[in-house]
């Protein structure tokens, strides 16, 4: 796509209909991103008006008067993440591009302790109710483990997973995640774990983070607007505020960032790879404020190399992202 002087609102309309397309200019959708400050808040107005438009599209549908000449069949919409004292690190503190993900349902397994196991691949998610009426949702590329009956433990062993809990004072919904629990009395929430980074996000409500070993720390609360990332190799955590709304935005088809660290970014972005990430420690200070569309999870890194001076290396089937030279 030529580079033009039209209205940035025309212009972002026009890259937002190419973000699939087999041919899009990536590097300039990244040059006229980086042009001017309000490329890309007309960017993510529109890709935040086609998220609102694509969510609202089955209710708006239904409001239409009917057609009484001509019977249209409807079709279903497919728009196409420890040491012995908690270390906190400050940290700084948008938009989004839409997409939707196909919700399939898969058969839980059951685990040697009993527990119900449910995996998902790189292509479906999965929504479920717990016994004690709370609601789950887990991503692509997850597996989570459910036991307690109406005491519920859950065990996100790796990915993501999202939580509408109930408001009970006689009980806790416990999720844990490596060597940390997050516990919960009445809360939405999302827990992401991606091995070497743990992230807690609370829309609403509170929630405990702690060392699943107790070993004398205080317990970290998270609250509602705030997100919490460990390194679970350090024991380092970073809070940093988040929009309740941009929690587990990846229900909604997408990937919402302000200032977040390339290795976080990459974490949430390998849950839809098909290859290992692993993020070069000359591009691990660069930082990523925007949005992604998810998809089918083949355009992230494509989109994410729009923006950031980064570039690809495949070896031994591993996926480096590597600092690049700045655009001139």
């Amino acid at each position: 796509m030529a580079a033009t002087t039209q209205d940035p609102i025309d212009a972002a309309a026009a890259w937002h209909a190419r973000i699939d397309a087999p041919d899009m200019d990536w590097e300039g959708f990244g040059d006229w991103l980086a042009r001017d400050a309000t490329h890309r808040a007309a960017y993510d107005s529109i890709a935040l008006l086609d998220a609102e438009i694509g969510e609202a599209a089955p209710s708006i549908a239904a409001l239409l008067p009917a057609n009484d000449d001509a019977v249209v069949e409807a079709q279903p919409f497919a728009l196409p993440p420890r040491t012995s004292r908690w270390r906190w690190a400050a940290t700084g503190t948008g938009g989004a591009l839409a997409a939707g993900l196909a919700l399939l349902f898969v058969a839980p397994q059951l685990g040697g302790d009993g527990a119900q196991v449910y995996a998902t691949n790189a292509g479906d998610t999965r929504a479920l109710t717990l016994a004690d009426g709370s609601a789950m949702r887990i991503d692509r590329g997850s597996r989570v483990s459910v036991a307690g009956g109406t005491t519920p433990l859950i065990t996100l062993a790796n990915g993501a997973a999202s939580f509408t809990v109930r408001h009970d004072p006689s009980r806790t919904l416990i999720v844990r995640a490596g060597d940390y629990d997050i516990r919960d009395v009445g809360t939405r929430f999302s827990v992401v774990n991606a091995g070497r980074t743990l992230s807690v996000a609370v829309a609403e409500g509170e929630v405990s983070v702690a060392p699943h070993t107790a070993d004398g720390s205080p317990p970290a609360t998270v609250t509602a607007g705030q997100r919490l990332d460990i390194d679970t190799t350090t024991g380092i955590a970073a809070r940093r505020p988040i929009a309740p709304a941009s929690v587990a935005d990846w229900t909604d088809g997408r990937l919402n960032y302000d200032g977040a660290p390339l290795p976080l970014v990459v974490a949430d972005i390998s849950r839809y790879a098909t290859a290992p990430l692993v993020v070069d420690p000359s591009a691990a200070g660069l930082r990523f404020s925007g949005v992604l569309t998810i998809g089918d999870g083949s355009r992230l890194l494509d989109q994410l190399r729009a923006v950031l001076p980064v570039r690809l290396r495949r070896a031994d089937g591993v996926v480096h992202i590597e600092r690049a030279g700045l655009r001139g």
